[in-house]
């Protein structure tokens, strides 16, 4: 099917690619912020690289070009409310951060990673951030997923 490109039918094709949750942290002085994003890469494994994209418009892009670091945390799928909370739209009042080598991330994460700032692209309304992984660690688990404006998990 054939729809006009508008901002409402290209978000309702793009979707239809289910994704992972990720939020992004960073700490600049005594601000530290979060937010949650479903556009994140791998990149390269040697250097270790990721990418994830950010709103020109969003307090966090500010915050990252400060400090030259972030955090990406991979959502578990019990997660829910962690993600919505750090979308605006979620009914908790407080999400404590918790450390990962320095940096601050979300307690219970599947995976975290932490970055140095490679690169950075403008494109459109968003930054495309390149970054240096400088620590990560993993566990098994199931992902909170994000598919066609609703969130689901995968059962093992």
């Amino acid at each position: 099917m054939t729809v006009a490109i508008n901002a409402r039918s290209l978000r309702n094709a793009f979707g239809q690619f289910a994704t992972g949750v990720t939020v992004v942290t960073s700490r600049h002085g005594d601000k530290t912020r979060g937010m949650t994003a479903n556009s994140f890469s791998s990149v390269s494994l040697d250097p270790p690289m990721l990418l994830v994209c950010i709103a020109n418009t969003a307090h966090m892009m500010t915050l990252i070009e400060k400090s030259g670091v972030f955090a990406l945390s991979v959502l578990e799928s019990g997660q829910q409310s962690v993600s919505e909370y750090f979308a605006g739209s979620g009914n908790a009042r407080h999400v404590a951060f918790a450390e990962f080598e320095g940096m601050p991330v979300i307690e219970g994460a599947l995976a975290l990673f932490n970055c140095r700032v490679e690169a950075s692209y403008p494109a459109g309304d968003h930054t495309i951030l390149v970054g240096e992984i400088t620590a990560c660690e993993h566990r098994s688990g199931a992902p909170l997923l994000f598919h066609s404006g609703a969130y689901a998990d995968l059962r093992r």
